[in-house]
């Protein structure tokens, strides 16, 4: 049998993780936990065309210009690219996707109505995915959420100077035009009961996150700040907290550190993070450390705290103790090996706890109490993220733990779609928005297994490729304490950086296959009205694997007669 391509995508699929024509992929759409189609994102945004690509990451993602900036980019962490100047920096284009594409762009148009209504509790990036999607599909999406604005974590829980406002609202606010309604100031289990929602609904996603903040075990607990509390206060206006010239923040994560470089811009001299990791193995991004060494923030890295002194209803200092060995079993419970003579104190005015979050079940569990738990206590969900209770669901952290912003959107898809097929019964495996911007099933695109994450040393034209050093993102210079820090790509550089991709896995149709074969059994054509590069091959393929030797994306596979295998 002749070469089989693994072809880059022609429609925007919004859901479908196995596809037949694209049983190859890279490690960094591999990697990605919201599902972004990366490579063709790339492979337009070279081109200079941002609106189309901002149009395929919308089928997965309606919040890329969040995930531009605030992802942990996990793909770009496994990136092939790495292996030579660096990787691409797929998130800074995503951004640029977002920021440059034309207004309006992006936009898809909703079934018509099934008459189907899902309540969605929460409404964080989970949850208002699910909304988004369900919306789309025809169905009435309520959600509820507890507090008095939209967004989740993104909206009042990342620094303004980290990820603008206007940003996480103008994404909300493209989801709720597609008619999703919203009751905000509405918790669930308290202003309404779950048995109500269930009344009103045919199905119920559950996405309320982790609402509740851990402590620690220590005298004068009760003292310290709440790391969530805390950045909420600062990003809704509020100044309840007046933390004075030393901060101490106990939490080496993102959280912490952003509750860090929120304690300097309140007008804190001296900013302390206390966290038990090692030095080189924190959870918090590089960028994060590089940012606390720029601002002076002192790390004590291998360390807790044992203690915080109260005189008077003040805090004036915080205990520390080094640590040897800690580690968490299934449960969460923490175990740890103090050094020896490790005890330090540090002076200060104020304590932030960032020592990680859990979820609050009481509304579920008092009229749903045999539904299934993880031993750490999420609510376990199937790869569809259905619950054991028929037609509930849950995304999120409340099923994942604390995890990221593009897990709860991939989450909150698979939700949105397990609900639909549940509901309706249709579930062709893949959907794609025809040209109409209206999703559309095709069980014909869809495949049998996952796609092979092809590596870096099945690429074997990599000598094809010329070096290319990543584009800088440019900083902003602004003496605003909140301004935004980083201000992305030009429309050029996003063009430049987008050009290093190597499309690992999917057929680009460069033709170098074409060149290389001794048989000339392949042939370059040029199908569509788009016009767009496309290899056939007859029957007479001799096996001679030129091709794939030759390919520069690794995209090529082959399946051999059963008379070559014997």
């Amino acid at each position: 049998m002749p070469p089989k391509y693994s072809r880059e995508l022609s429609e925007p699929v919004a859901h479908g993780p196995r596809l037949r024509d694209q049983f190859r992929t890279s490690p960094c759409e591999h990697a990605c936990p919201a599902g972004n189609s990366i490579q063709k994102m790339q492979a337009l945004a070279e081109k200079g065309e941002f609106s189309e690509a901002l149009r395929y990451l919308r089928a997965k993602n309606p919040f890329p210009g969040v995930t531009g900036r605030v992802c942990p980019h996990f793909c770009m962490d496994n990136c092939n690219r790495s292996n030579m100047e660096g990787c691409v920096n797929t998130r800074a284009l995503e951004r640029a996707c977002a920021d440059f594409a034309a207004c309006g762009s992006g936009r898809f148009c909703n079934r018509p109505a099934t008459g189907k209504k899902i309540a969605i509790a929460g409404g964080g990036p989970a949850g208002l995915t699910s909304a988004y999607f369900l919306a789309l599909l025809g169905h009435e999406a309520t959600v509820y959420e507890a507090r008095s604005v939209l967004g989740g974590l993104p909206r009042y829980g990342v620094p303004n100077f980290r990820l603008p406002r206007y940003i996480v609202d103008r994404e909300v606010g493209q989801i709720l035009e597609h008619g999703v309604r919203a009751l905000v100031n509405t918790r669930v289990g308290e202003d309404i009961s779950l048995a109500e929602i269930r009344a009103r609904h045919d199905a119920v996603i559950i996405a309320t996150g982790l609402i509740r903040e851990n402590s620690l075990p220590i005298p004068g607990a009760d003292a310290a700040v709440r790391a969530c509390e805390f950045l909420h206060d600062s990003a809704m206006g509020f100044n309840h907290h007046q933390i004075g010239e030393t901060v101490v923040v106990m939490g080496g994560g993102g959280v912490g550190f952003d509750c860090a470089f929120t304690a300097r811009r309140l007008g804190a001299k001296n900013v302390h993070v206390i966290c038990l990791e090692k030095e080189g193995e924190m959870r918090a991004p590089a960028e994060d450390i590089e940012q606390a060494a720029r601002e002076g923030i002192q790390i004590h890295p291998s360390c807790t705290m044992s203690g915080i002194r109260v005189e008077n209803g003040k805090v004036t200092a915080a205990d520390y103790f080094r640590v040897r060995e800690c580690s968490f079993d299934e449960k969460g419970k923490l175990s740890l090996v103090p050094e020896p003579d490790g005890e330090s104190t540090l002076p200060c005015d104020t304590v932030i706890f960032a020592v990680g979050m859990k979820p609050d079940l009481d509304f579920l569990l008092s009229e749903c109490p045999d539904i299934a738990l993880t031993p750490r206590k999420w609510i376990q969900v199937d790869e569809k993220q259905a619950t054991s209770q028929a037609g509930i669901f849950a995304a999120g952290d409340i099923s994942a733990g604390p995890a990221s912003i593009a897990r709860a959107i991939g989450d909150g898809r698979r939700a949105a779609f397990a609900a639909h097929a549940w509901l309706t019964g249709e579930d062709p495996g893949v959907f794609v928005f025809n040209d109409e911007g209206i999703l559309e099933g095709r069980p014909q695109m869809a495949g049998l297994h996952d796609p092979y994450v092809v590596p870096l040393s099945e690429i074997y034209g990599i000598d094809q490729y010329e070096r290319a050093n990543p584009q800088k993102e440019k900083l902003n210079d602004c003496e605003k304490s909140f301004a935004e820090l980083n201000l992305g790509f030009t429309a050029d550089q996003a063009m430049a950086e987008a050009a290093r991709c190597f499309h690992c896995g999917h057929c680009k149709g460069c033709g170098t296959c074409v060149d290389d074969c001794p048989g000339y059994v392949l042939e370059m054509k040029i199908i569509g009205e788009l016009e767009k590069p496309f290899v056939e091959f007859g029957d007479e393929c001799w096996h001679c694997g030129n091709c794939r030797t030759s390919c520069p994306t690794g995209a090529i596979a082959f399946s051999f007669p059963l008379r070559m295998r014997v």
